[in-house]
């Protein structure tokens, strides 16, 4: 594996260890502490998020004409800068300063995120993307184990407010990390080439002449890339209900803890890092549509068994943490298509704006996930139900992938 993807999985995972101090905690935080409903909060959620939705498209674009390594430590500084801003609204409680701080840090950010995907496919291509998309997240997920096993003990001590800063303070330090050791890409050193003095070729990107517009009518015209694009925003929708939702139904309706939740969305960590790579390694060579329903189907089994906890009582404890080890095998599933596939069916100089297009239809699928399910939260009393409910696009989304795998090349298509 290129050293420099390991470096970039360090450089997460310290990113990941700050977010996740507080990160899952926040919707306990505006329910629990600023007293807003489900409904609510799933609306600042959406609010939030719709600001920052077209950033992600802008920065996939923007990620094929500038360096990759610039717009990754701009993305991350954004991020310190607004978690910082944060610490001081929760601090005064103030939700006006929160939602500000999160617009102006999110946006940034999601501007930047498309780079993190597009330097990894600079350096790797075939099984070794996929392995190297893997390393990335099991950086992510081990940052994130750590951080949320402590997130619930720190918040206890020093508040959410104090939590906060701790957590702005962590994620500038792997700003500073990769500033200092990460390499510049492939790419990024041919665009820093100076233009020859001769009639030959320039040495630049050819995307790096394109027009946003070319680079978006590439895309619009690639059906088989955009059914996967829709089939991804339905699991994204699916899988989304973990972040916000799930902490919620299990605190709330199962009765669940603060201190055996943040054990349990550790697990979630623990999970993918100890089990990410053998599966990355078992399933090198299937299609990725077929990964990719699998880890569907997974989500759905806990997903529903833990509404049957709920509506039977049944060792809830018990199946909430067999619902996250089993939610989280089909995350490891879906995390290799959803990170490689993007990558796999752009051209080569459009990798960016591939992965921002497919980033902004997953945010989409967060952003309604979160809606959606504050609303069935408020008014769907059957604990079943809400997971019934909640699990429904589940069906639209393996149908789609089935149909587009006869569509997408089969190179592409291998993991």
């Amino acid at each position: 594996m290129n050293r420099n993807i390991r470096l970039l999985t360090i450089g997460v995972a310290v990113r990941m260890l700050g977010n996740s101090l507080y990160g899952p905690f926040v919707a306990l935080y505006l329910h629990n502490v600023l007293n807003l409903g489900y409904v609510e909060l799933g609306l600042v959620i959406v609010f939030i998020g719709a600001i920052q939705l077209p950033f992600g498209v802008v920065g996939g674009l923007v990620a094929d004409r500038v360096r990759r390594k610039s717009l990754m430590v701009l993305g991350l500084t954004a991020e310190c800068l607004a978690t910082f801003g944060l610490a001081y609204a929760f601090a005064t409680q103030s939700l006006i300063l929160a939602v500000l701080a999160a617009c102006c840090g999110g946006s940034v950010a999601s501007l930047c995120g498309p780079a993190f995907s597009a330097y990894i496919a600079d350096f790797a291509e075939g099984s070794e993307r996929t392995r190297g998309f893997t390393y990335y997240r099991i950086g992510f997920n081990a940052g994130y184990a750590v951080g949320v096993s402590m997130g619930g003990l720190l918040i206890s001590v020093v508040g959410f407010a104090g939590g906060v800063a701790a957590a702005a303070t962590v994620i500038a330090v792997a700003t500073v990390i990769l500033y200092l050791f990460l390499d510049p890409s492939p790419r990024d050193q041919r665009l820093s080439q100076p233009l020859p003095a001769s009639n030959l070729e320039p040495i630049v990107a050819p995307s790096r002449r394109r027009s946003f517009g070319t680079s978006l009518r590439i895309l619009a015209r690639d059906r088989a890339a955009l059914e996967v694009a829709v089939a991804f925003f339905l699991a994204s929708f699916i899988a989304s209900q973990w972040a916000i939702i799930f902490p919620l139904y299990v605190h709330n309706v199962l009765g669940v803890s603060y201190s055996l939740l943040g054990i349990g969305l550790a697990l979630n960590g623990i999970v993918v890092v100890v089990g990410q790579s053998p599966t990355t390694e078992s399933v090198l060579g299937w299609r990725h549509t077929t990964i990719a329903m699998l880890g569907i189907v997974l989500y759905g089994v806990a997903f529903v068994g833990l509404g049957a906890a709920g509506l039977w009582n049944v060792v809830p404890v018990v199946v909430f943490f067999l619902s996250v080890v089993v939610l989280t095998l089909g995350e490891n599933l879906e995390a290799i298509p959803s990170a490689t596939l993007p990558s796999n069916l752009a051209p080569k100089e459009e990798i960016g704006s591939y992965n921002g297009a497919f980033g902004a239809f997953g945010t989409l699928g967060f952003l309604l996930a979160t809606l959606a399910g504050g609303v069935v939260l408020a008014t769907v009393t059957n604990p079943l139900l809400i997971w019934v409910v909640l699990s429904v696009p589940a069906v639209p989304a393996v149908i789609l992938l089935r149909h587009a795998a006869g569509r997408i090349p089969a190179a592409a298509n291998r993991a």
